[in-house]
C-alpha cells in the first residue's frame, strides 16, 4: 500500500510500480489537437531586489528552439532531476513534450523568444502526467508554482481528475510544490523514483498561491 500524505486518502495511484518513463515522462496517449489559450503575468522578485515581468503562456512546437536555448543554460543537475536520465539527451524529448497531439504544454516567459520555465501535461488515457522544468537562475521565484497551478487548472478542465508527477525521491522541491498544492496527495517509492498522485477538485486549485517558493 502506498504512504499518504492525507489520512483515509480515496485517492489511487495511476500504477502500483513507478511507470515505464522515456526521458522522465511516460509516452503519452495522442489526442488529437484542440484550441485552448490564455496567458497570465506574474512578477517575480530576483535576489537584487529587482522584479521581473514573467508571462506564462501556451506553449507549442513554435518554442522548440526557445526551449532548447534554456537547456543549455541548464546546470546538468537540474536536467538530470527533471528528465532522469543523461543531462545531454534532454533535447531529444522537446518535440513530444511540446506536441499538442500528446497534452498540453505552458511556457514561462520573460522576454520574446527567452523561455526560463516549461510545464507539461502529457495524457495517460483518463489521467495526466505533470512536469516541471525551471532555469537554474530563475528557480525559486515562484514560476514553478504558477505553472503547477495553471496546469492542475487546464487539468480539471480537461477532465483528467487523476494527475500525477513522477520525480526522484531526492526532489524535495518538487514534493514541496504538490504539497503546497493543498491537494491530498498519494506516493509510491521504487528505488530511487517517487510517483506522486492526485485527484484534482476546483478548491484547491482556485486557492493556489501565485507568488513564492517553486
Amino acid at each position: 500500500m502506498a504512504d499518504c500524505d492525507a489520512q483515509h486518502s480515496s485517492i489511487r495511484l495511476p500504477r502500483r510500480t513507478a511507470p515505464d518513463t522515456m526521458g522522465g515522462y511516460r509516452s503519452g496517449r495522442s489526442c488529437a489537437p484542440d484550441t485552448w489559450g490564455g496567458s497570465e503575468r506574474l512578477v517575480t522578485d530576483g535576489a537584487d531586489g529587482t522584479a521581473t515581468p514573467v508571462l506564462l503562456r501556451p506553449a507549442g512546437p513554435a518554442d522548440i528552439p526557445a526551449a532548447r536555448a534554456m537547456h543549455a543554460r541548464c546546470s546538468p543537475h537540474t536536467l538530470t532531476r527533471r528528465y532522469t536520465g543523461p543531462a545531454g539527451d534532454a533535447d531529444r524529448y522537446l518535440g513530444h513534450l511540446l506536441s499538442p497531439r500528446f497534452g498540453r504544454s505552458l511556457a514561462a516567459e520573460t522576454a520574446p523568444g527567452r523561455v526560463v520555465g516549461l510545464g507539461h501535461l502529457l495524457w495517460d488515457d483518463d489521467e495526466a502526467e505533470i512536469a516541471l522544468l525551471v532555469e537554474d537562475d530563475w528557480q525559486r521565484r515562484g514560476i514553478g508554482r504558477a505553472l503547477l497551478r495553471s496546469l492542475l487548472a487546464i487539468a480539471l478542465r480537461e477532465r483528467r481528475e487523476i494527475v500525477y508527477t513522477v520525480t526522484r525521491t531526492s526532489d524535495a522541491a518538487m514534493l514541496a510544490l504538490m504539497r503546497g498544492t493543498g491537494l491530498p496527495l498519494e506516493r509510491h517509492a521504487e528505488g530511487g523514483t517517487l510517483v506522486l498522485s492526485t485527484r484534482v477538485t476546483a478548491p484547491p486549485v482556485a486557492a493556489l498561491p501565485l507568488a513564492a517558493g517553486g
